[in-house]
């Protein structure tokens, strides 16, 4: 039999969301200890507070729910940094996936039902007479226009020599910049959007903030001195970042563009013991800023 959280699922999947809603329901009395049923919950309603109780919720049941986290990260964001059109909630507590909306539903119905009705029969066509044509002169090769020519033996001239520069640079092992690809600066895309640091080739997510964290906790503690920080989120501005250390010291570093529009970042220097973050403000002169923050450890 069918349990509640997989038909609430199907039925959320199908953009039923009322019904959806009812399955779901049932879902938290017969399984109130899966995380996934309150996540799925979280995902199908538009009550914000609701959203954050029930992730919240999730995350008590299982502390290590990535899509409970991504989901209370997207609505900690959108206090500060407005959601692009069309972002919701379930665009992060993947792998929910995009939901159908009613419109999408139906229309996904009315195609099935164009489907299922038998295909008309075709009607024999009328017959008209053919007007008669005159004939068409007949072209003699001599005819070609000549730029044509010019432009058939340019094409073929490209060819040979894009045939000799590939001969050329297998035989002589020579690296060409417009026929070879550039070395990946990540050898592993992040799991998710945020920022992470990058600890022994693993990913150690930089939880953010509105103010400068009070205790340590939940912030990555890394042994590297000279520590890489990996920058996926594009409501991030990598031009308006700054490193600062405990005292507030502005510590310089270098950020390299990598792949799917990631960022990398790098102090200039090894750093000391202690704590340093990152920080974006909104305005220069607004006190208002987000933070994220890493400890480098002995």
């Amino acid at each position: 039999m069918t349990s509640s959280l997989q038909q609430g699922i199907d039925a959320a999947k199908s953009g039923m969301m009322e019904q959806a809603l009812v399955h779901l329901k049932d879902a938290i009395v017969e399984e109130p200890e899966n995380a996934n049923v309150w996540v799925w919950l979280s995902a199908i309603i538009e009550d914000e507070e609701k959203q954050v109780i029930f992730l919240k919720k999730a995350l008590e049941i299982d502390p290590a729910n990535r899509p409970a986290q991504r989901g209370l990260a997207f609505i900690e964001r959108k206090k500060y940094i407005p959601p692009k059109p069309g972002e919701k909630l379930s665009d992060y507590t993947k792998p929910i996936g995009v939901f159908k909306t009613p419109s999408q539903a139906a229309a996904s119905v009315s195609a099935s039902a164009q489907a299922d009705r038998p295909a008309p029969q075709p009607q024999p066509a009328p017959v008209t007479p053919q007007p008669v044509t005159a004939p068409q002169p007949v072209y003699s090769p001599s005819a070609r226009i000549p730029w044509l020519d010019i432009l058939l033996y340019g094409l073929t001239l490209t060819v040979f020599i894009i045939i000799g520069i590939l001969i050329g640079t297998t035989l002589l092992n020579v690296d060409i910049p417009f026929l070879t690809r550039p070395e990946p600066v990540l050898s592993t895309q992040p799991p998710s959007t945020g920022v992470y640091a990058l600890n022994e080739g693993l990913y150690a997510e930089m939880k953010i903030y509105d103010i400068l964290p009070e205790t340590e906790e939940g912030i990555p503690q890394l042994s590297n001195r000279q520590p890489s920080v990996v920058i996926n989120d594009l409501y991030i501005v990598p031009e308006k970042l700054q490193l600062i250390n405990e005292n507030g010291e502005s510590i310089p570093f270098t950020t390299t563009p990598a792949e799917n529009n990631t960022y990398l970042l790098e102090p200039s220097q090894e750093l000391l013991p202690g704590r340093y973050c990152l920080v974006q403000k909104f305005n220069p002169d607004d006190t208002k800023a987000l933070y994220w923050c890493l400890k480098v450890i002995d």
